[in-house]
């Protein structure tokens, strides 16, 4: 980590945390981390995360050794606020440690960053040890999901804007991604449209208030960026109420509105690609099944 004042970082970090205190969605994806992970006590964990220092800072509070990976230039500079250990920049899909070297690999909101991500999950499974786990939080790509593009696109929070190589991922296009290398015993989503809309429109606020992620403090926080937070916390504070209600309608909205986020728990298998039987004439057979009518030789 690089060396810095510590009463600034000192600053830098009570602000965050009164922010993260406020923050529905955050938590509410620290909550679904933690509940997969585990205890990480004596284990040695790789993180890959986009840059959210506050969880970065309290996934380390369930113990073990940590290491963290970013994507960017402004992830590493955030992640410097909240951590002791090294932050690495990853370029490329490869990742420099040895094979088996985890026991628990992290990515949170970053698969969507990655160009090839097929190789970049292959690289996961290589430096895991043979009985170590997976866990990953992304987007759910969904038509139905209320905080969707239109929303993001308005506010500048699309993912074009943000960077990122994809809009997020379908329950199938994960298990495509996850399929060779991984068993995917656990998949969930979380946070509907309820809790994103108006999540997304306070995002929207801060970000603009600060002139770039309200979540993310570059390398040259200072004084203007507390008088900020310091709004910023203002606004929390008159809409933490109503964002706790809709929070707890969670677990009801969800059997009718889809969530917006996803995250999923794998367990580490031997690597072997899985292919799906093709037809002579190119179809799968599941195509083939929709398309043919049972008993039948030819379609209709």
């Amino acid at each position: 980590m690089k060396v810095m004042d510590a009463n600034l970082r000192s600053e830098v970090v009570r602000w965050q945390e009164k922010l993260f205190k406020r923050s529905v969605r955050r938590q509410m994806r620290l909550r679904q981390i933690k509940e997969l992970i585990g205890i990480t006590t004596n284990q040695d964990c790789l993180e890959i995360t986009a840059g959210d220092g506050m969880i970065s800072a309290r996934l380390r509070e369930g113990g073990g050794r940590w290491e963290t990976l970013v994507l960017s230039a402004a992830a590493k500079a955030s992640l410097d606020w909240f951590v002791e250990d090294q932050v690495e920049l990853l370029q490329g899909p490869a990742i420099k440690e040895a094979d088996g070297t985890f026991d628990l690999v992290v990515i949170v909101d970053a698969l969507e960053r990655v160009r090839d991500d097929y190789a970049f999950i292959k690289e996961c499974h290589r430096v895991l040890k043979a009985d170590g786990r997976l866990v990953i939080t992304a987007a759910r790509k969904t038509a139905f999901c209320l905080g969707g593009c239109p929303l993001r696109s308005m506010l500048g929070l699309s993912w074009r804007a943000k960077g990122l190589e994809r809009p997020g991922y379908t329950s199938g296009e994960l298990f495509e991604v996850l399929k060779d290398g991984f068993d995917v015993p656990e998949t969930d989503s979380y946070s509907s449209g309820c809790v994103e809309v108006p999540g997304l429109l306070c995002e929207g606020l801060a970000n603009k208030l600060v002139h770039g992620p309200y979540n993310m403090p570059g390398s040259n926080a200072g004084t203007e960026e507390f008088y900020h937070y310091a709004k910023l916390n203002v606004l929390a504070v008159l809409l933490y109420p109503l964002m706790w209600i809709l929070s707890r309608l969670e677990d009801n909205l969800l059997f009718f509105i889809p969530g917006c986020n996803m995250i999923a728990k794998t367990k580490r298998r031997v690597w072997r690609a899985r292919k799906q039987p093709v037809l002579r004439d190119g179809r799968s057979i599941a195509e083939a099944a929709i398309n043919t009518k049972i008993g039948t030789a030819a379609p209709f």
